[in-house]
């Protein structure tokens, strides 16, 4: 069995600019004049410097973000001191670096043990036989400059034929580091996850993966392992794997005994099963399994992982001009519409990111997500969050690690990107949450909007689709989002309108009024990524922004936070311009701009979401942008930061309840009220739809909705220019539930309009 030994804690931190070529020999480190202070393990050199007060204590106040840039051409040397383990003859023991942030050499007691280049993965070094037995071993982890590695490295061209020029190209660290529109420029460093010391004894599970077969009814969960042990153990017939999974009263069990191989293949058969479905469809049954590896009657070695039986497939089109256009998940044979969100990391400074995931995972269920994308400019999530969708029926569209800009194919990149691939994808391929492998954020539609054909990309094309046929082939793989083929790209570039020829898009434009026909005629059946800006609260915006530039909002502090390092207020514009689409005002406080911005981008979110839901069984789901920010700025996101909820949140989680009604668009002077039901049941009950502000009847009646699909209820007639907010109440089994329609055209009085939400926020605190 591993017995682990913490290596986190304070640390030494020593650093130097290496921009004039200075470097530093690890036994002279200590020896020499170079500063030190002390460092925390997890963590970040920018965190760092901010408690030995360096650098400034809030980070992301003010400009203050813009002063971690000087130090981005510095080297790191970070060092600790540690005992020996006791041991017992033929223990192994290996370092355990579970994320180092990013181009890493590797000593102990002076000598160097090892080299990597990659932030994203778990590094693990043998040190059995280089460990000091009678004195304390010094270990030191030097990290180079990105920056500088990124300078003295020479590109291809074919780097160029994309939109948006990171300067993390080429280099295994998260893209968004080098500055983005949803978080700023930090190119930190650092020992971000856990260190640890790792104790074996020889005996330890290699890889462990598992998939369902047979009939969902009686299903056999076959489980794959490979092992590794000692010889003596190997070519006995006493070496032994045992299976055990269980979930409430149902159980699986099985078992292996191994000779003269290292592998094994378990076919456990599961009396009763209990399947897994995403939120809203049903429960998300998890078997907590665990395999042994046993030796001689005694337990050398155990794994464990969260079993769920479900099957997934992804019924997708290419055009949609194909016959019956469509891009759709099916879990257990059934249609699953997606509602939910993009996920982005947590923190700019990613040993941050453990500590704000409860918070934020627990607002992704009670907001109705049954989906979340993992966008590929930031990290491969920690095992906390992947447990959590896992435990939650919460499907993960998992993007690797690629956004925007398409990655070097030469022989020593793809060498660290296939050796981490392969790793995530044994890592994760046991959760059941996860729905679909994605290759890309937005590489192909980049590449084909420059006039080349996205099969250029060897990665996406040739190296994951091998690697996920190797380790993972029961689970979908798309190699880019939005996905363009080389037919779709004759598509493209003949099509005037570009993305509007696939079935799977992200909807994004002019963001202008946002019932345009941008948004509103849209043909895709799936939106992956949608979204609109809403200021954060003025509470908030305080926090973000020094006193003397809280109000009026053309400062350089509300532009650094829209998010922009090179001094373009667009998004902040962008919001003044939504507000003055709206409600046809300028507001004169922070206060009224705040709210004015919050409305625009809740009853957008609001309307995006329903379109997609009334527009079954054509569209497959919806994936707004995003939940909740990375960093203090104004956004799409409808969580600030700081946890406090934008308007915008109450509203989706109305839109997005498994079963709702609301309203589809005005068509021959009607509205047509729909019964969007997202379960596997069918709904019975009564509505009633009222003018909130006169109490007006405008229709009311039964309701039955068939199960998993979009039903008309009724027509309401109106005219187009009737500004009104509408309360449609809806009882089912007794339980009121509550939703709102704004109709008519803007400008609508924004006064009036804040008596109308209200009015609405009492009604539906009664729920």
């Amino acid at each position: 069995m591993e017995r682990i030994y913490s290596l986190n804690g304070q640390w030494d931190l020593y650093y130097y600019d290496a921009v004039e070529g200075r470097t530093c020999e690890a036994k002279e480190l200590m020896n020499g004049d170079i500063p030190h202070i002390p460092a925390e393990v997890p963590g970040n050199v920018d965190l760092d410097l901010s408690r030995a007060g360096i650098l400034p204590e809030d980070l992301f106040r003010g400009m203050n973000i813009c002063r971690t840039e000087q130090y981005e051409t510095y080297d790191w040397w970070y060092c600790t001191e540690f005992d020996t383990p006791k041991t017992l003859p033929g223990d192994i023991i290996r370092l355990r670096f579970e994320g180092v942030d990013c181009l890493a050499e590797y000593y102990l007691n002076g000598e160097p043990i090892a080299s990597t280049a990659n932030a994203f993965i778990t590094h693990e070094i043998d040190v059995t036989n280089a460990l000091k037995a009678d004195s304390r071993n010094l270990l030191q982890v030097h990290i180079r400059s990105a920056v500088m590695e990124q300078l003295s490295t020479p590109h291809q061209t074919y780097l160029l034929y994309s939109w948006h020029i990171h300067g993390a190209v080429g280099l295994r660290k998260p893209a968004h580091c080098a500055g983005w529109d949803i978080l700023p420029r930090a190119v930190t460093a650092g020992l971000w996850k856990d260190v640890s010391l790792v104790v074996s004894n020889g005996f330890e599970f290699e890889e462990v993966s598992y998939v369902i077969r047979g009939d969902l009814r009686h299903p056999i969960v076959q489980v794959h392992f490979g092992v590794n042990a000692p010889m003596p153990a190997l070519v006995s017939s006493r070496l032994e794997v045992r299976i055990h999974g269980v979930c409430e009263e149902s159980v699986f069990e099985g078992k292996d005994i191994l000779k003269h191989r290292k592998i094994g293949r378990v076919d456990c058969a599961v009396p009763n099963p209990k399947l897994w479905w995403p939120a809203g469809y049903g429960e998300p049954y998890i078997y907590d399994t665990v395999l042994e590896l046993w030796y001689e009657g005694t337990l050398m070695a155990a794994h464990r992982m969260n079993v769920g039986i479900r099957t997934v497939k992804l019924r997708r089109t290419e055009l949609l001009s194909d016959p019956n256009p469509s891009f759709q998940f099916v879990i257990n044979g059934v249609d699953v519409f997606s509602r939910g969100s993009n996920w982005i990391p947590m923190d700019a400074f990613h040993s941050r990111d453990r500590e704000r995931y409860e918070k934020a995972l627990t607002m992704a269920s009670d907001i109705g997500c049954n989906i979340l994308r993992i966008w590929g400019g930031g990290v491969y999530e920690q095992d906390y969050f992947y447990d959590y969708c896992d435990r939650h029926g919460i499907m993960i569209w998992q993007d690797f690690m690629m956004a925007c800009q398409i990655c070097p194919m030469d022989d020593t990149i793809m060498k660290n990107m296939e050796e981490e691939f392969t790793w995530v994808i044994r890592k994760l391929r046991t959760h059941p949450s996860i729905v679909l492998w994605a290759g890309d954020n937005e590489i192909d539609v980049a590449v084909a909007s420059n006039g080349v054909d996205p099969a250029i990309n060897t990665i996406t094309r040739d190296l994951l689709p091998r690697l996920v046929s190797r380790y993972d082939f029961f689970r979908p793989y798309l190699p880019s989002s939005p996905y363009i083929t080389s037919r779709g790209f004759q598509n493209y570039s003949q099509d005037s309108k570009g993305q509007d020829a696939f079935v799977e898009r992200h909807l994004w434009g002019a963001r202008d009024y946002y019932k345009a026909e941008f948004y509103s005629q849209s043909k895709a059946c799936y939106v992956s990524e949608t979204g609109y800006h809403g200021c954060p609260s003025p509470e908030s915006v305080r926090k973000i922004v020094d006193d003397d530039c809280v109000w009026p909002y053309n400062n350089e502090q509300w532009t650094l936070h829209s998010t922009d390092q090179n001094n373009s207020d667009h998004r902040v514009r962008l919001m003044a311009d939504q507000i003055r689409q709206l409600f046809a005002f300028d507001p004169e406080t922070l206060e009224d701009f705040s709210l004015a911005s919050q409305i625009s981008q809740a009853e957008a979110d609001k309307f995006f979401i329903e379109r997609m839901r009334t527009g079954r069984p054509q569209k497959g789901g919806i994936i707004w942008w995003n939940l909740i920010d990375g960093w203090p700025q104004m956004s799409d996101a409808v969580v600030d930061y700081f946890y406090d909820k934008k308007l915008a949140y109450d509203y989706i989680k109305r839109s997005q309840a498994p079963f709702a009604l609301m309203i589809h668009e005005m068509h021959d002077w009607n509205y047509t009220l729909v019964a969007a039901n997202d379960t596997r049941h069918p709904v019975k009950g009564t509505y009633r739809v009222t003018d909130i502000e006169t109490g007006e009847l405008l229709a009311e009646g039964a309701f039955d909705a068939d199960a998993n699909t979009a039903t008309d209820v009724t027509g309401i007639r109106m005219m187009y220019n009737d500004q009104r907010m509408l309360l449609i109440e809806w009882t089912v089994d007794g339980k009121r539930s509550y939703n709102h329609y704004l109709c008519g055209m803007p400008a609508f009085s924004f006064r009036k309009y804040v008596g109308w939400m209200k009015k609405l926020q009492e009604i539906c605190s009664e729920e």
